[in-house]
Order: structure tokens, then sequence, then C-alpha cells
């Protein structure tokens, strides 16, 4: 085991692009993982639902929860929502699995059950069904016969996962929601924009606000639909933003105020989420007022 986990150590986290065997039908993605260990670590843009056709040791971090160790239990499912981020270090893989993304048009053709409550709470794993053991075992024998799955096959086999899973979520936990009062609210805010310059991690949230770890996340989620990184990073672009049109401080400085790793790094999410980079929204917005 310990060969295993220092192979792990040497990878280098990427996403599910890391798997060669991927594909897209009918508004299902999908990418296949043999076994061997592999780090992985993506922000899900769609509700991501993975199949696991056998056990994987890791160590697991969800959204903006600690790092744990996670046996992913082989024939189960795993539901990780939209809008968060999962990072795993798998030392062991037993058969691997099948990771689906689902469109939004392709969830409501297939189910009217909302999984607005499952995404609030957050990644769930080790969801075990009878139905999630048979797609299971399907999966793997015709991974073990070397028998192609067609695309057609494939969004066949996503969408009787997604609605087993959808299922599993409803039958094992239920829909529930930790609300923050306006008053514990406004204090993360001001807590944030206070402490926009540092390292802003959601145990230093809930220690601040005096509230539990999974208040915290699940209160933020409810209030913006985001978790509590998103949200900080949010505020430093909003923060970068401002700085950049109402000062004439240097990019670098600006970037530091705001809690960015670098003014590459800054660069890189405003441009991403802003279309513009730090240069060209000064400069358009100096050529505006002249």
């Amino acid at each position: 085991m310990s060969a295993a986990i220092g192979r792990v150590r040497q990878l280098r986290y990427d996403g599910l692009e890391q798997f060669r065997a991927r594909g897209s039908y009918g508004g299902v993605d999908y990418c296949i993982a043999g076994a061997q260990p592999y780090a992985l670590e993506f922000a899900n843009k769609s509700d991501v639902i993975c199949l696991l056709l056998g056990d994987i040791f890791s160590k697991a971090k969800f959204e903006d929860d600690s790092e744990e160790r996670l046996v992913f239990q082989g024939e189960t499912a795993a539901f990780h929502p939209r809008e968060g981020n999962v990072r795993v270090a798998a030392s062991r893989v037993c058969r691997g699995f099948i990771a689906f993304a689902y469109s939004d048009e392709f969830q409501a053709s297939i189910s009217d059950r909302s999984l607005d409550a499952a995404r609030l709470a957050g990644s769930m794993n080790n969801i075990r069904l009878k139905s999630i053991q048979h797609l299971a075992a399907y999966a793997r024998e015709r991974i073990r016969l070397r028998q192609m799955l067609d695309p057609l096959e494939i969004q066949y086999l996503g969408g009787m996962v997604y609605m087993e899973t959808l299922q599993g979520l409803h039958s094992v936990r239920p829909a529930s929601k930790v609300g923050l009062s306006d008053a514990e609210f406004a204090r993360i805010n001001a807590f944030i924009d206070a402490e926009l310059e540092g390292d802003i991690s959601c145990a230093r949230i809930a220690e601040a606000a005096d509230l539990p770890l999974r208040v915290i996340f699940d209160g933020i989620k409810a209030r913006t639909g985001l978790s509590p990184y998103q949200v900080v990073l949010r505020r430093r672009v909003e923060k970068a933003q401002q700085l950049l049109l109402r000062t004439d401080l240097p990019i670098a400085d600006i970037a530091f105020r705001c809690g960015f790793a670098s003014q590459q790094h800054m660069t890189t999410v405003l441009a991403r989420r802003l279309g513009y980079t730090p240069g060209r929204l000064r400069s358009d917005a100096v050529q505006s007022w002249s």
C-alpha cells in the first residue's frame, strides 16, 4: 500500500480529461477510468454521478470540507452537485468507475424530480441500491470482456444511473436546509471583506461567525447558490474590478490586496469571469472617460 500511495503523491492533479475513454452523447458526457491510481480535481459545471465498478481507497475533499480518508465502495454511486469542488487522490483502485455529467436538458427530459435539496447538501458517496449494484455489474462485465459501450448504450446506462441515484438521494438523505439569519449572513460578509487579502477558508469563516462548518456551507449555498469558496472568489473579482477602474494602483498591488496568489492568477481569473484582462479592463475604462 505504501508504494501505491507514493505513486499517487507523484501524480499531478488533473480533471476528468485525464481518462482517455470519454465522450458525449445526447446530453450525457462520460469518461471511463480503469484500475490505476489517479489524482483528480475538478469544479463541477454540471451534476456529476460516478458509478463505482469496484472499491477505491483514497484521500478525498469535497467543496470546502477538510480532506479525509475515504473508501468509495464498489457497486455504489457517488453524487457530486454542480458548482461543487472535487479533489480525490486514489491510492488503490479496483476496477475503476464511470463518471457521467448531465446537461439541464437531459435532466429535465428524464425526470421531474428536483435535485435542489441534494445540491445544497453537497457531495454524497456510497449510495447503495440493488438497482445500482446491477448496473455496475453490467458495466463491469462489458468492460471485462473488452466489449465497447457504444454512445447510445452509454446514454441509456447514464440515464438509468441518474434515475436510480436520484431515488437513492431521496431515500437515504432527507431534504434539509440550514439557513443563516440576516445578522449571521451580514457578519460572514463583513469577515470576508475584512480578510480578503488573506487566506479565507470555510473553517475560518465558521470560527469568525461562531457557527458549525456545515451550517456555514449550507447556509451560504442556500443564500447565494454558491459555495463559500466561490463567494470569496466572486468578492475578490468585484474588488479587483473596483480598484482597477477607480484607482491607479499597480496591477500587482491590486492582486495582493484582493487575495490572489499572484498577478498572473488574478489575470487568469478575471479573463475567465469577465472576459477581460486587468490591463484591458483599465485601458477600456480610461478610453471611455476620455
